[in-house]
């Protein structure tokens, strides 16, 4: 009996031995039953409901997400090539990029959140690139300043206007539905290498590592995609 005992215990640390995530150094646990979240390539963006200058601005290949149930969660759509402006702002990372650039489409096909933990519903938005505000009221929120703010495509059919911050944050409150715009964290990738992929942080965030091209060469950056401020 001691001996069967034994048998299943070591059966059971063989199913739910640990392993490391690619590149990353983070712990996950690999349980029966149980999948990470994955990026796979999809195809040209085609949704009629969207402008024509949404659709002629991205690339011809996307990145979708599926989640850690094998649901689709998310397609992505990135510019097919982001203007860079002079100037960085400081404490910034990706500033050239300019605040209120276009700089892709995102489907969202099941409910998400964003990095204040707001929801977003099912459907079409635009990313724009904005900057966390230096005051009080932000202190403690992130620990980087750049963030992309997703606007309704419905409200945002004009990939070469570059908005300005009251434009680009009242079309992002009217797609959180609240008083905040809907923002999500941007951050520097693990590795610049073998990008696209999924990485998990400490806090089990599932963030998507990929390479933006922009008019200045390629710029890697890691969208926290799942998972909210822990500040």
């Amino acid at each position: 009996m001691l001996k069967q005992f034994f048998a299943l215990l070591l059966l059971l640390v063989a199913v739910t031995a640990p392993a490391f995530g690619a590149g990353t150094g983070d712990l996950v646990v690999k349980l029966a039953g149980y999948n990470d979240y994955k990026v796979e390539p999809t195809g040209p963006l085609t949704e009629a409901s969207l402008s024509e200058a949404l659709r002629g601005a991205v690339e011809k290949k996307g990145l979708r997400i599926i989640d850690d149930k094998g649901a689709l969660l998310c397609e992505i759509w990135l510019r097919a090539e982001v203007p860079t402006a002079a100037e960085e702002v400081a404490g910034a990372l990706f500033s050239k990029i300019g605040e209120g650039t276009f700089v892709g489409v995102i489907h969202f096909a099941a409910n998400g959140g964003d990095f204040r933990g707001q929801g977003i519903k099912p459907g079409w938005y635009t990313l724009r690139y904005g900057l966390i505000l230096q005051d009080g009221n932000h202190l403690g929120v992130s620990p980087g300043r750049d963030f992309f703010l997703l606007c309704r495509a419905a409200d945002d059919a004009s990939p070469a206007k570059q908005l300005s911050f009251d434009e680009m944050i009242k079309m992002s409150r009217a797609a959180s539905g609240t008083g905040h715009p809907s923002s999500w964290s941007l951050a520097a990738p693990t590795d610049e290498k073998n990008l696209p992929r999924i990485v998990r942080d400490e806090h089990e965030h599932a963030i998507i590592e990929m390479t933006i091209p922009t008019k200045s060469g390629p710029v890697a950056v890691a969208l926290t995609i799942v998972g909210k401020t822990e500040g």
